[in-house]
């Protein structure tokens, strides 16, 4: 089952537990009759009075025909463009609403709204067939030794395209293609400031179904003029186009590059490095190396400057790149071309055997944990350290991100409508707008009980609006406190004063965890075997340690821990299916040591049927878990009983995954390292016919007297995990 499908599960079974709880059924809102058209009207009538600047005559033209087609039309085209694609076949549309629907699409196609089916658009109306419907276009029409009817339908439409012609077919007139596209994705650019596919976002955010920000419901000036409007809007749609492989666009983009337009804001000269680094990634895996070059070279950005030298590099330039990486070093456009251009430099000009990243995790700290925790290292380092009584918090970026974002809150967002990153941030421009209250606000820092004050009340005044820099936790403000507390003077000042000159570069790559040792910060990057550490973590531990906190890089080490504890679990249920069938019975045995030392149990009343099948397999009745607790009421006594031991049993995502969906119906996080003795048994003991927990039990002597009861499992396979330790430790 998919992850996708299981969450779309919990989420159901929960809206409809609460539901049920307050004696209601759980319904899609109501909407009214036509408020696709309202949303719509609500965009183009919004951009059209505010950002008139920014529409060129072809914008104007597509509003203003709009606004003369009769409602009746008007509704026929927005629930089009509601639709994903851009061949429709409207004899398929029901929409009661609308009077006379084919008339309506007539006279879209009259306006230039819609029109008929051509060669251009040949290979969108084979994708706009059903699977059937194309296989039969292909029967009809291609070689049948081409193709099998059980390829995916991306395949077929390939080989449709290529082995029939246009005019083979007869397409109906009742198929159309949505027309004045480009327009409507500008509007839509120019509301949202990102690409949107249709206007379904609108619709699920009007059921119900999804949540919008309150900023994206507004728009206001982004851009100086069309121009600019207008360069941003061609590389945010080359990208698009980009990550949709839109083929024959991408081609034209590449065809053109040096004629594409100078950005004139920070948003078009982000999404012009991003557009350049993506093509010429391409070029590079094409093997066109020269044309990769020429594209980098349309960029100064510390991505793009590398690409060039290491293709430089390769092709034997070793003279200009030996001249390109001292300038680098000289006089870099970032720390991170600063770090790249002294490693290369250091490895293929003085012959350094190995890079400053190698060199550093050489170095640094190790530490071993049990390898039940592998892929959780982050969080079993923070026990480690919570287990010899120090403070320890995961931070990464957001503790950072968070105290900027409420120290300069007022600097950040003075206007109370909008809500997005400010534009003189991306811009590089929002320190030397703001110096003097910045400057004020970095000396408040030596302060910290002053300056937490400061910090509560506009915590307090502003929590939950929505924006993009604070992250709105509970928690939030403890990890702000213990990193303004516990800096060293000057610290915190010296790497926010860095964030506000350069937000962009500066805004992540913060390392994993906030330990407080001998009152003090210490900030820690946990790698494991087989990470790496990204250029921008490197850029950020150098800063730190330049701003004078203890920052360092912790490397695990994956060990086996003897006196590890396990909690062994066993799950009964309704059903194969966590989120939509339910757990009727858990039984958990807690080990340490080769022990079993204390053990826990509980019929659960699902709150729904238990299938015949299920009953006949486990003996659990309706009678039997009539009056049994719901989960809920168990949950706590359940995760208490866990504690931070290592969740085990047979076949555990099985378990586990029941277990979780559990918690998440009633809004509790479950995480736990887990290990499963059914896996464990097959790699550490081989060679046996099966490995399911009665077999084994049966191979290796083990108590089984009520299989497929929770409590009798879970003992059984505690058995097991005994083995599995034994094994593991006598080959480690």
């Amino acid at each position: 089952m998919s992850t996708l499908a299981s969450q779309a599960h919990i989420r159901a079974e929960r809206r409809r537990f609460r539901r049920a709880q307050n004696g209601q059924a759980w319904t899609v809102r109501d909407l009214p009759q036509f408020y696709y058209h309202r949303n719509f009207s609500e965009i183009i009538d919004g951009v059209a009075s505010e950002l008139q600047e920014l529409l060129a005559s072809r914008d104007t033209s597509f509003l203003n025909d709009f606004k003369s087609l009769p409602f009746a039309s008007q509704c026929a085209y927005v629930r089009l463009a509601g639709r994903k694609g851009r061949v429709f076949h409207v004899d398929k549309f029901k929409y009661d609403e609308i009077e006379d629907l084919p008339a309506q699409y007539d006279l879209l196609t009259e306006s230039g709204f819609t029109s008929r089916v051509t060669p251009g658009d040949f290979r969108d109306y084979l994708s706009s067939l059903s699977k059937p419907d194309l296989v039969g276009v292909l029967s009809d029409h291609a070689c049948p030794t081409l193709y099998k009817k059980s390829w995916k339908k991306d395949v077929l439409v390939e080989i449709a395209y290529e082995a029939i012609a246009f005019d083979e077919l007869s397409i109906p007139d009742t198929v159309i293609v949505q027309g004045r596209l480009d327009a409507l994705n500008y509007l839509l650019y120019l509301f949202s400031g990102r690409i949107d596919e249709s206007l379904q976002n609108l619709t699920l955010r009007d059921l119900g179904l999804v949540k919008m920000q309150k900023s994206e419901q507004h728009f206001g000036t982004r851009f100086g003029s069309l121009r600019a409007a207008k360069t941003a809007w061609f590389y945010a749609s080359g990208l698009q186009n980009f990550r949709r492989e839109e083929h024959a666009e991408v081609q034209r983009l590449m065809a053109s590059i040096e004629t594409w337009p100078e950005p004139l804001c920070a948003q078009s000269t982000g999404d012009r490095d991003k557009l350049v680094q993506s093509i010429g990634g391409l070029l590079e895996r094409k093997g066109q190396l020269e044309a990769a070059l020429r594209c980098y070279d349309q960029s100064d950005a510390p991505r793009c400057n590398e690409r060039v030298v290491r293709l430089k590099y390769k092709l034997g330039e070793k003279d200009w790149v030996q001249t390109r990486l001292e300038a680098m070093i000289e006089n870099p456009t970032s720390d991170d071309e600063h770090a790249f251009a002294r490693d290369f430099y250091a490895r293929k000009y003085k012959k350094k055997r190995t890079s400053i990243i190698t060199d550093i995790l050489r170095d640094s700290e190790v530490l071993e944990l049990d390898e039940a925790f592998r892929n959780q290292p982050e969080r079993a380092a923070a026990e480690h350290y919570r287990a010899k009584g120090l403070t320890c918090f995961r931070a990464e970026n957001t503790p950072w991100k968070n105290l900027f974002g409420l120290l300069f809150w007022d600097e950040l967002f003075p206007d109370t409508v909008s809500r997005r990153t400010p534009m003189a941030l991306k811009s590089g421009d929002f320190y030397a707008d703001n110096q003097a209250a910045i400057e004020a606000k970095l000396r408040d820092l030596d302060t910290p009980h002053l300056i937490l004050i400061k910090l509560l009340k506009t915590l307090t005044a502003h929590y939950g609006e929505p924006q993009s820099i604070v992250k709105w936790r509970s928690k939030s403000l403890d990890r702000i406190q213990a990193l303004v507390e516990n800096s060293p003077k000057g610290s915190a000042a010296y790497m926010l004063r860095l964030m506000a000159q350069e937000w962009t570069r500066t805004k992540d790559g913060f390392p994993d965890l906030l330990v407080i040792q001998d009152g003090t910060c210490r900030l820690v990057e946990i790698k494991a075997t087989g990470d790496v550490i990204r250029r921008n973590q490197l850029t950020r531990l150098r800063q730190l340690r330049a701003a004078g906190y203890r920052a360092d890089i912790l490397r695990v080490e994956w060990t086996i821990d003897p006196d590890q504890t396990y909690v062994v679990v066993d799950v009964e249920t309704t059903g194969g299916r966590p989120g939509l069938h339910r757990v009727t019975e858990i039984g958990a045995v807690k080990v340490k040591g080769g022990k079993v030392i204390d053990e826990w149990s509980s019929l659960i009343n699902p709150q729904r049927s238990i299938p015949p099948n299920i009953t006949r397999i486990t003996g659990i009745t309706h009678e039997m878990v009539a009056d049994a607790p719901i989960f809920a009421e168990v949950a706590e006594s359940f995760a208490k009983f866990m504690g931070d031991a290592i969740f085990a049993a047979h076949n555990v995502n099985f378990d586990y995954g029941f277990i979780s969906a559990e918690f998440q119906m009633i809004d509790q996080k479950f995480r736990h390292p887990k290990i499963c003795t059914c896996a464990s048994m097959r790699k550490l003991y081989p060679g046996y016919p099966s490995y399911s927990l009665k077999n084994l039990c049966r191979e290796f002597h083990i108590d089984l007297k009520s299989h497929h009861r929770a409590l009798c499992d879970a003992k059984a396979a505690a058995e097991l995990l005994f083995l599995v330790n034994e094994r593991r430790i006598e080959d480690a």
